[in-house]
C-alpha cells in the first residue's frame, strides 16, 4: 500500500496495488510519509474501504487520541461480539467518545438507572462488551467517564448487527421492546426471567419484528393457515388476550396493524416465556 493522505500520525488514507482507497489506522501510520511513499503494513489495527470520502474526511477532526482509543475499543469489541465495524460505525463510535470525553471533562453527565436497567437485560452481550469498552476508555483517556455512557456504548455495538440501522431507532426499539415486556410482566404479575433461553428468543423476535415495522417491510414468512390463529386462540386464551394489548398499545403509539402471523408468533413466545422453566 501507498501513503496518500495525512489524517494524523495514526491514521493514513492509503491505496493498494488495484488503485482501491483505504482508510487505515495504526500508531505511527503516517509519521513523516509523503504521497507515494509504501506503508508499514505491520503497523496497521485497522482498515477501512473508503466509500464515502466525505465521511472519511470527518476524521480530521478527531485527534490523535481519540482515533487511538476507538481503535483499541474497536479492536476488543470485535474479538468479543465476533463482529465488524465498517468505516461508518468506526467514525460515528469515534464521534460519540470525542463528546463523551468533552462531557466528562466538563462534568456533564445524563443518568438514567431505569434505562440503564433496561438496556443491561435487553442486550446482556452487547452491555458486557460496553463495560471492556469504559475501562479502555478511561485508561487510555485517563478520565473517569460515568457509568451512565455505558447505556450509549451498548447502543452502539447493537447496530453492528444491522448496519442500516441508526442509533435512533435503536433507541426507539428498545424502548418499545421494554414496554412490550412490561405490558407482559403486568398480565401475568410477574418479573420473568432475563436469564433464561426463551426470554433471549422473545427479546430477539420483538427486535426483528419491530426493525421490520419501522422498515416499513413485510414478512417473508408464508401466510399461515387462517384457522392456526383460531387454534392458537382457543388453546392460548391467556396469552392472546396479552397479544391483544400489546396490539392496542402498538396500535395507540405507532399506528400499526398486527398480521395473523405476528399474533400468532406473538402468542406462542408469550406462552413460552412464562410457562417454560429455563
Amino acid at each position: 500500500m501507498k501513503f496518500e493522505k495525512n489524517y494524523n500520525n495514526n491514521a493514513a488514507l492509503v491505496i493498494d496495488d488495484r488503485d482501491v482507497e483505504w482508510i487505515v489506522i495504526g500508531k505511527g501510520i503516517g509519521f513523516g510519509k509523503k504521497t507515494g511513499d509504501l506503508v508499514d503494513a505491520s503497523k496497521i489495527t485497522q482498515r477501512f474501504k473508503s466509500e464515502d470520502t466525505h465521511d472519511i474526511d470527518t476524521l480530521e477532526d478527531y485527534d490523535e487520541e481519540i482515533i487511538n482509543v476507538t481503535a483499541d475499543v474497536v479492536k476488543d469489541v470485535e474479538l468479543f461480539l465476533k463482529l465488524k465495524f465498517n468505516d461508518y460505525q468506526f467514525l460515528i463510535l469515534a464521534d460519540h467518545l470525542n463528546f463523551a470525553r468533552t462531557r466528562a471533562k466538563e462534568h456533564i453527565e445524563f443518568t438514567d438507572r431505569a434505562v440503564n436497567w433496561e438496556v443491561k437485560k435487553l442486550y446482556p452481550k452487547e452491555y458486557q462488551a460496553s463495560v471492556r469498552a469504559l475501562k479502555i476508555i478511561n485508561k487510555d483517556l485517563e478520565l473517569n467517564i460515568p457509568k451512565d455512557e455505558l447505556t450509549f456504548l451498548t447502543y452502539h455495538f447493537v447496530n453492528l448487527e444491522n448496519e442500516k440501522e441508526s442509533l435512533q431507532d435503536t433507541i426507539q426499539i428498545s424502548k418499545m421492546m421494554s414496554d412490550i415486556i412490561n405490558i407482559i410482566q403486568l398480565s401475568y404479575h410477574c418479573t420473568l426471567d432475563d436469564e433464561s433461553f426463551s426470554y433471549s428468543r422473545l427479546v430477539s423476535h420483538l427486535r426483528n419484528f419491530l426493525i421490520r415495522k419501522i422498515k416499513s417491510k413485510k414478512s417473508t414468512d408464508e401466510q399461515l393457515d387462517p384457522s392456526l390463529l383460531k387454534l392458537i386462540i382457543s388453546k392460548y386464551p391467556q396469552e392472546n388476550l396479552t397479544v391483544q394489548k400489546i396490539c392496542t398499545f402498538l396500535r395507540n403509539t405507532k399506528g400499526w396493524a398486527l398480521t395473523q402471523n405476528d399474533r400468532v408468533y406473538l402468542i406462542l413466545h408469550v406462552w413460552r416465556v412464562t410457562h417454560r422453566s429455563n
